[in-house]
């Protein structure tokens, strides 16, 4: 039996004046509705839902591992566009479950060449990377409750469900979206925003109402991943050059339990970004959460894995040496 509460759902509080809990996406002050809701898949997936008076969107559709239907049927009635933020299995699990529900499942052209099915080797290999995630965690939480208590019971993360037949099927888009286009919901409009550097079809949506960005794995609250196939660091700090230019209220990002940040996160990722596109970093040597060697850049508050190199003899580091 397929239960909805595998998902957290909750609507995002607080209008672009009123204040905000940073990290939590708690509303203080007006309390302003903003029509935007979370939904949270086990694991590490956020999707949100953006509703207007004709026509509701949702971006990205998380992993698949269950049904996401009965979740959006108890949240909205209204006609359905599905956006899927690029062509990674974790943002497009979902479409083979809405795809005949849904008025369009629309990508950036970039990515319309793909959204095959995952292969029989990324189901194991995803497994090994949740497991290993939830003995980190439950380290972390025992050494937590010996003395610093700085884990509350929302920063735990849920068991994932069976997952013996779970798969990610390929799903044609039927839409493709440009830069700048604009998707009417009818009191409310959202703007395509092309951000490539994670991935070439990489975007993002720009909601002027509640000065909402969701950044899909543009910018996140986890490391940055520019060392997959497809991703360009160089190309990437001028997408996140170009997010920081908007007057951001809020950043919903597409991973891990914090998913609201403020527009700081995005002027701190640029920054980043840019030092290591320009060389100014001196990377150490790590693996990402599937066991894969990175270069890991840690600076201006955030992680960077890029793909393993050595940085060149006499660049002019971020911290003032020069190598």
């Amino acid at each position: 039996m397929d239960h909805p509460e595998w998902f957290v759902t909750r609507w995002i509080a607080g209008g672009p004046d009123a204040g905000s809990d940073a990290g939590t996406g708690i509303g203080i002050g007006t309390g302003i509705g903003t029509g935007i809701a979370l939904i949270a898949e086990p694991g590490h997936v956020n999707s949100y839902l953006v509703v207007g008076s004709r026509r509701a969107l949702l971006f990205d559709s998380g992993m698949g591992m269950r049904p996401m239907l009965p979740v959006l049927e108890r949240l909205t009635g209204l006609p359905l566009i599905v956006v899927n933020s690029h062509d990674h299995f974790d943002h497009r699990g979902g479409n083979q479950e809405l795809a005949p529900q849904v008025i369009d499942i629309a990508v950036h052209p970039a990515g319309l060449g793909g959204h095959h099915a995952a292969p029989a080797d990324f189901y194991p290999t995803y497994r090994r990377a949740a497991t290993r995630a939830a003995e980190l965690f439950g380290r972390f939480a025992e050494l937590d409750r010996s003395g610093p208590f700085t884990l509350t019971p929302d920063q735990h993360p849920r068991p994932l469900p069976p997952l013996d037949r779970w798969r990610i099927p390929a799903v044609a888009p039927t839409r493709a979206l440009a830069d700048g286009e604009s998707i009417d919901l009818g009191d409310r409009a959202v703007t395509v925003l092309h951000t490539p550097g994670h991935s070439p079809d990489s975007l993002c949506l720009w909601d002027p109402e509640t000065r909402t960005l969701f950044s899909g794995d543009t910018v996140l609250s986890a490391a940055y991943w520019a060392h997959q196939p497809g991703a360009d660091v160089t190309v990437f700090a001028r997408s996140l050059g170009r997010l920081a230019e908007l007057p951001v209220h809020r950043v919903l990002v597409a991973h891990n339990l914090r998913a609201e940040l403020d527009v700081y996160a995005v002027h701190r990722a640029a920054r980043a970004m840019s030092s290591v596109a320009e060389g100014h970093s001196r990377p150490e040597p790590g693996t990402d959460a599937l066991g894969r060697p990175v270069d890991r850049h840690e600076l201006h508050g955030t992680t960077v894995f890029t793909t393993p190199s050595s940085v060149a003899p006499g660049t002019t580091l971020d911290d003032g040496r020069t190598r």
